[in-house]
C-alpha cells in the first residue's frame, strides 16, 4: 500500500519534506524538520526570501540565522523559487497565507495557485498536507479534484490531508515543536500518514476522523477567540461611556479562579457577485476584444476542453480560464488587460442591489458586492453596493452598449458618472449570480464601462458561510465581527474626543501611531487594525504619520483597506517627532518602544494595548486616555 512505503520513508528519514511558503508558518516548520534529519526544502514566489534563506539569513524573529546557516551549510536545507522541484519531495505541505480584504473576503488564490504547482508535478508516492486556514471542504471538494485530474488517485497513488497551522508570532514560550497538532486526512491512510509525518517534529500529534473535521476544529480555535474579543470590546466601548477603566473590571473579573477567562480588547482584529445579465469586457487568446454577459462567458469557458473547474461551497468555480479582462489600476486610473484568475458561479436568495446613475447606467449585484467610487480628489476607493449613496460617482469608461456585441477597441479616458439611486430588493427565490477574479489589480470593467473591484466569493467568517450553505445562521460569529469592525472608528473617536478637550480640530491635527504590525514585536500588518485607523484618520483630515520598528512602510492597497492613499514609511521616534505630535496612538505594543519616554513628551495618548502601567499613568506629563 502507498500508506505503508510513505510511513517506512518517514520513519527512516528517508521522506523529502516540501514546504510551499516560507512565512511566519512555513519558515519554522521547514527549520524543524531539518533539525530532525529530513531532507527539507522550501518553495517560494519571493526570490530575496529564497536568497535569503540560502545565504544564512532568517527574515523571522522565532527563526535564529544561526540555526538557518547551520542547516544550508549542511545541505540538508534549502529554498528555491523553482517548483518543479516539488516533484522529488515526498512530503509536500501548503503554508501560504489566506488573507481577507478589507471586503472581508479571504483570497483562496494562493491555495489553488500552490496546489496547481503540484499538481504539475503529482507522482505516485506523494503525502499532500494543507495547512492554510481555509473552509471545511477544501482539501476534499477543492484540491482532491485537482490532484485527480492527473489521473492518479487517492489512496492507491498519492494521499491527503489537513492539518491547521498554530503558529504565534513572537511567542517565546509555544513554538513549532511543542504546540499540539491537529491531524485529519481525506481517508484513513491519509491521516494515518500525515499523523505520522508530524510526529517526528511535534511532541503530541491529535488525529481526527476526517479533513473536514481538522478544517472545522481551527476555525473554532479562531471563532472563540474573535467572539470573546468582540464581547471584551463592547465592554470597553460601554466603560468608556459610563466612565469606568475597563482594564480594572478585567483584572477583577480575572481573580475569579473557574469559570472566566480573560480576552482583552483592542483596536480591532485584524462573496458577492454581479447579476448574470451583467457585461464583462474580455479578451480571448486570439486576440478578439468582445464585451459579453457573465452568464456567457461562464457557460463558454464552461464547455472549453481545457477548463479546469470545480465546486466550492454550493458554487461553480472555473480556474484560470484562457482569458484576459479589462481592469482599471486604481493608483495610475489607466485600463489594462488583466489575466482572470478564476470564473465563479452561485446562487444566492440575499439581498440584491441595482444602482443606476444619472445618465441612465445600470449595474444589479449583491448587497456586498465592492463598489467602486471617486471622492473629491479623484482617488478611487471601494464601497459595499449597499453603502453606495446618491451623489456618489462611479469611475468608467466610454465602451460599447452592453447589447452589441462586437469587438472592443479601445477605451476612452477614464471619467465618473454620479449615482442617481439604489434600490435594494429581496428575492422570493435564489438567482443565479457570477464574478470573476483579476489578477494584480483586482478590478474589471462591467456593464456601461462601470468599474467594480472583483470579489473572491466566499465570506471571511468561513464557519458561518458554510454554515449558511446548510441554512444555519451562525448569529454569534456575525454579532462579533460587527462589534470588532467597529473598534477602529471607536479608536478615531477617541482620538477625536481628546482633541477636543484640548481645544483642536481633529482635521488638521498631528497624530502619531505608535505600531502597525497586526501584534506584538512582528512585523506582518496583514489585517492590522492600525491600517483602518490611519484610513479613518485620513479621511477627517488628520495629519497622520507612524512609527514601529518592525515595519519600515505600509502601502494601502484593496487587501487591506478602503481607501488608496499614498505610502507611509516609519519615522523616527525623535523628542520632536513626540512634541510636534497632537496626539500619539498606541496601537502595536512593541516591546522596544521606551514609553516612559513617550509619557514625558507626547501631550495626549491614547493606549489601546494597556501599554501604560499604573506608574507610568500616574508620572505621566501626557493625558492618557485608554480604551
Amino acid at each position: 500500500m502507498i500508506k505503508d512505503d510513505i510511513i517506512k520513508l518517514i520513519t527512516d528519514k528517508g521522506a523529502r519534506v516540501g514546504v510551499i511558503g516560507l512565512g511566519y508558518v512555513g519558515l519554522p516548520l521547514l527549520v524543524e524538520f531539518a533539525r530532525n534529519g529530513f531532507d527539507s526544502t522550501g518553495f517560494e514566489v519571493d526570490s530575496a526570501k529564497a536568497a535569503d534563506i540560502n545565504a544564512g539569513r532568517s527574515y523571522i524573529g522565532d527563526v535564529p540565522s544561526s540555526g538557518i546557516k547551520e542547516l544550508t551549510e549542511a545541505q540538508i536545507m534549502r529554498a528555491t523559487t523553482d517548483f518543479n522541484h516539488l516533484k522529488s519531495c515526498d512530503a509536500i505541505i501548503i503554508c501560504v497565507p489566506t488573507p481577507l480584504r478589507k471586503t472581508k473576503e479571504p483570497d483562496v488564490s494562493y491555495i489553488l495557485a500552490a496546489a496547481e504547482e503540484i499538481q504539475k508535478n503529482l507522482r505516485r508516492g506523494q503525502l499532500i498536507v494543507l495547512e492554510s486556514t481555509t473552509y471545511p471542504g477544501t482539501t476534499d471538494e477543492v484540491l482532491l479534484p485537482m490532484f485527480e485530474e492527473t489521473g492518479l488517485k487517492l489512496d492507491a497513488d498519492f494521499l491527503l490531508a489537513f492539518s491547521p497551522e498554530r503558529v504565534d508570532p513572537g511567542n517565546p514560550q509555544f513554538q513549532t515543536h511543542n504546540i499540539p497538532k491537529v491531524v485529519g486526512g481525506c481517508t484513513d491512510s491519509s491521516t494515518e500518514a500525515a499523523a505520522h509525518l508530524y510526529s517526528q517534529i511535534v511532541r503530541d500529534v491529535h488525529a481526527v476522523t476526517s479533513a473536514r473535521v481538522a478544517e472545522a476544529a481551527k476555525l473554532l480555535e479562531n471563532t472563540f477567540r474573535a467572539v470573546n474579543i468582540g464581547m471584551a470590546n463592547e465592554m470597553a466601548r460601554l466603560c468608556y461611556a459610563l466612565g469606568i477603566d475597563t482594564w480594572e473590571v478585567i483584572r477583577a473579573a480575572a481573580t475569579k479562579p473557574f469559570g472566566f477567562m480573560p480576552f482583552y480588547p483592542g483596536p480591532g482584529i485584524g462573496g458577492h457577485c454581479l447579476a448574470g445579465h451583467e457585461m464583462g469586457v474580455v479578451r480571448s487568446p486570439d486576440g478578439l476584444e468582445q464585451v459579453k454577459s457573465l452568464e456567457a462567458i461562464f457557460s463558454e469557458q464552461s464547455s472549453s476542453a481545457s477548463a479546469r473547474r470545480f465546486e466550492a461551497g454550493g458554487g461553480e468555480v472555473i480556474y484560470r480560464p484562457l482569458l484576459k479582462a479589462l481592469s482599471l489600476d486604481m493608483e495610475t486610473q489607466e485600463p489594462q488587460w488583466k489575466s482572470v484568475r478564476y470564473l465563479f458561479r452561485r446562487k444566492t436568495d440575499g439581498p440584491i442591489v441595482t444602482v443606476t446613475t444619472s445618465d441612465n447606467r445600470s449595474l444589479t449585484v449583491t448587497d456586498q458586492h465592492p463598489m467602486l467610487v471617486c471622492d473629491e480628489e479623484g482617488m478611487v476607493r471601494q464601497v459595499f453596493a449597499r453603502d453606495l449613496k446618491e451623489g456618489d460617482r462611479l469611475p468608467i469608461h466610454c465602451l460599447p452598449a452592453p447589447s452589441v456585441s462586437k469587438a472592443f477597441k479601445q477605451a476612452g479616458p477614464l471619467t465618473t458618472t454620479p449615482v442617481k439611486s439604489i434600490e435594494i430588493k429581496t428575492n422570493d427565490q435564489p438567482v443565479e449570480v457570477y464574478s470573476m477574479e483579476v489578477d494584480d489589480t483586482h478590478t474589471f470593467a462591467t456593464s456601461y464601462g462601470i468599474y467594480v473591484h472583483n470579489c473572491i466569493p466566499l465570506d471571511p467568517h468561513y464557519l458561518s458561510w458554510k454554515a449558511r450553505q446548510h441554512g444555519f445562521d451562525s448569529r454569534f460569529i456575525g454579532l462579533a465581527e460587527e462589534v470588532n469592525s467597529r473598534m477602529p472608528e471607536h479608536v478615531v473617536t477617541l482620538v477625536a474626543d481628546g482633541l477636543n478637550d484640548d481645544r483642536k480640530a481633529l482635521k488638521g491635527s498631528r497624530v502619531l501611531l505608535l505600531g502597525v504590525a497586526y501584534k506584538k514585536d512582528v512585523n506582518d500588518v496583514r489585517e492590522s487594525p492600525a491600517l483602518s485607523i490611519i484610513d479613518r484618520l485620513r479621511a477627517k483630515g488628520a495629519d497622520v504619520s507612524y512609527h514601529d520598528p518592525f515595519v519600515p512602510e505600509v502601502r494601502f492597497d484593496d487587501a487591506h483597506t478602503e481607501g488608496n492613499g499614498a505610502p507611509l514609511s516609519s519615522v523616527t521616534l525623535t523628542d520632536e517627532e513626540l512634541r510636534l505630535a497632537d496626539c500619539v496612538v498606541i496601537v502595536t505594543d512593541h516591546s522596544q518602544i521606551n514609553y516612559r519616554h513617550v509619557t514625558e513628551l507626547a501631550p495626549l495618548i491614547i493606549d489601546t494595548r494597556n501599554a501604560l502601567g499604573g506608574e507610568l499613568r500616574r508620572e505621566s506629563r501626557a493625558r492618557i486616555i485608554r480604551l
